[in-house]
């Protein structure tokens, strides 16, 4: 059975939560008078927020008391219920609200995807980008109350100052793509408002570097907090576990890559053999944008050909320079998923350049181009997204609230299957050469070492510093980009862990399935189910996948 009044009373509320939130309608594919505004800029976004999730969780259960739920609609009641738990530990446990002053986050990459996704006619996008600049000076106002007596992190004003200095760039690229796409007389607003922006981003900067005068350097969860995220999140590991479980296999990776490093070079060295695999590399970095769209295309024939999984057609995925303003929290590479409610399902890849020209070589060779395209693209992120596009929107809702200020939701499930791929494409075949080996090793060394360093920072056990010379260290890794990905991931506690822990329980999964199911198992329909289900947290995907499994060998 299905229940009506569960599904309208969902709809109903999303509504709403667009209009709070109507830079989510516009990043889940609800345009029209949404995509012409900004939130409210302070904490009365939150509040509302908040209230409407406790209002409609109230109302979903008294429905779900009186009608029959179909399983679809018991999983989106659970995470009703996960999106309340998290929401108010975001809010109260953990405020990361008043902790991380980065106001240009969420509304510049709102209008990034505004310009690359082509929903609508360019002159309308670009009206409605307009309009949102022009409320930009409201907003970050509004963003700046809620910091007044409080003390932000330090490290994080330090990547907020980062990230304001460079958002004049992105000014500059919205007019280049303006020009000569648009009406004289938009093209005259628009940088009416590019201009009105470019000086609040400055104003703000102004802002930014008074904060660091009464910031502090405690941005740690600490042990009691960040079991209780875990538990509800419905983590099977404790985190004392989940590091212990990092450090096996860090040491279990280790000793393979370096067993494959020395089959490369006839030397037998492995400082000789990643010698070898950075040499085979793109020249510019432009080159290396080239070549991630080469691979990720060829990573889809090679999924279809070889039955691993069922790939839709129709479908864009565009491959971009990360634009400067964003780097600070892309240190390497990201993938913007499709929109849920887009006609079509239109994905941005970005890559982003390294700091210093000299690391393109370690960064982007050969063999990483093609470990981070089957992560990012096939069969990794955009595939997972499209194939979760087509359930129920409700599985999407905890991502739907997650923004630069509350980071707290369940992506393991989404992580762990992307890096599931990694080691199953080159298992299955997929340019299985001891140097892609090598680096798809080092990338799971980097994961084992997110545990680590996410677990460690989380329990104030150890110095941004210190984690990220163990990262660079461990998977041989530019000191400048293991630091990049630590600080990053500093205002995320509970992220690091999902892509090894994630991973780990996928295979588990798989394991336990090929035991119970024999010669029924069909690995395309395992990899199907799963990433039909890869928006909702694991035990929740386990669950369904379990369910799928069981019924078709029925």
């Amino acid at each position: 059975m299905v229940s009506r009044r569960f599904d309208e009373l969902n709809d109903r509320m999303l509504l709403r939560l667009f209009e709070i939130n109507p830079e989510v309608a516009t990043r889940f594919g609800v345009h029209g008078e949404h995509d012409h505004h900004l939130s409210n800029g302070g904490s009365e976004r939150i509040k509302c927020t908040m209230d409407l999730l406790d209002e409609w969780h109230g109302l979903a259960l008294d429905v779900s008391r009186s009608d029959q739920l179909s399983p679809d609609q018991l999983i989106s009641l659970e995470i009703l219920n996960m999106a309340v738990e998290t929401q108010r530990f975001a809010i109260d446990d953990y405020p990361l609200w008043r902790m991380y002053p980065d106001g240009l986050e969420a509304p510049g990459v709102t209008m990034l995807l505004m310009i690359v996704r082509n929903y609508a006619p360019f002159e309308e996008r670009m009206a409605a980008l307009s309009s949102r600049l022009s409320e930009l000076p409201r907003y970050l106002a509004q963003f700046r109350e809620r910091f007044e007596g409080q003390r932000p992190v330090r490290l994080w004003t330090q990547m907020a100052i980062e990230s304001c200095r460079s958002f004049p760039s992105f000014l500059t690229y919205v007019e280049e793509h303006a020009k000569g796409q648009i009406s004289d007389g938009l093209m005259a607003e628009l940088m009416a408002n590019t201009a009105l922006a470019a000086k609040e981003a400055q104003r703000h900067l102004d802002w930014l570097k008074g904060l660091l005068d009464r910031s502090t350097d405690d941005f740690h969860m600490g042990r009691q907090r960040f079991e209780k995220l875990m538990r509800i999140r419905g983590m099977e590991h404790t985190p004392d576990q989940m590091l212990a479980l990092a450090q096996k296999y860090l040491a279990e990776l280790k000793a393979e890559r370096d067993s494959i490093a020395r089959r490369i070079a006839p030397s037998g060295s492995i400082g000789d053999a990643y010698e070898m695999i950075k040499a085979d590399c793109p020249e510019t970095f432009e080159d290396v944008l080239d070549e991630t769209e080469r691979q990720m295309e060829s990573a889809k024939r090679y999924i279809v050909e070889n039955g691993l999984a069922t790939v839709e057609e129709g479908l864009v995925l565009e491959v971009i320079e990360t634009p400067q303003f964003m780097t600070t929290f892309t240190p390497s590479a990201a993938l913007e998923m499709p929109a849920q409610f887009e006609k079509v399902q239109e994905g941005l890849y970005l890559v982003t350049r390294p700091s210093d020209p000299k690391d393109l070589r370690s960064l982007w060779n050969r063999a990483m181009i093609i470990n981070t395209a089957v992560h990012e693209a096939y069969p990794g992120h955009f595939h997972q997204g499209v194939a979760s596009n087509a359930r129920p929107w409700m599985h999407q809702l905890l991502h739907m609230l997650m923004s630069p200020d509350t980071m707290i939701t369940a992506y393991e499930t989404q992580e762990g299957w992307a890096h599931y791929c990694e080691k199953m494409m080159y298992d299955h075949g997929f340019e299985k050469t001891d140097m892609a080996a090598v680096v798809m090793l080092d990338a799971a060394i980097w994961r084992a070492v997110r545990v680590v360093y996410d677990v460690k920072l989380a329990y104030d056990e150890a110095t941004v510093a210190e984690m990220s010379e163990l990262l660079a260290h461990e998977s041989n890794t530019p000191i400048a980009a293991a630091s990049a990905d630590v600080r990053s991931f500093t205002r995320t506690p509970g992220y690091p862990i999902c892509y090894l822990i994630g991973r780990h329980m996928v295979f588990q999964l798989r394991a336990e399935l090929e035991a119970k199911l024999g010669k029924d198992f069909d690995i395309k329909r395992f990899h199907d189910v799963l990433a039909r289900n890869g928006n909702l947290p694991f035990y929740l995907a386990r669950r369904a996948v379990r369910d799928g499994m069981a019924e078709r060998a029925r």
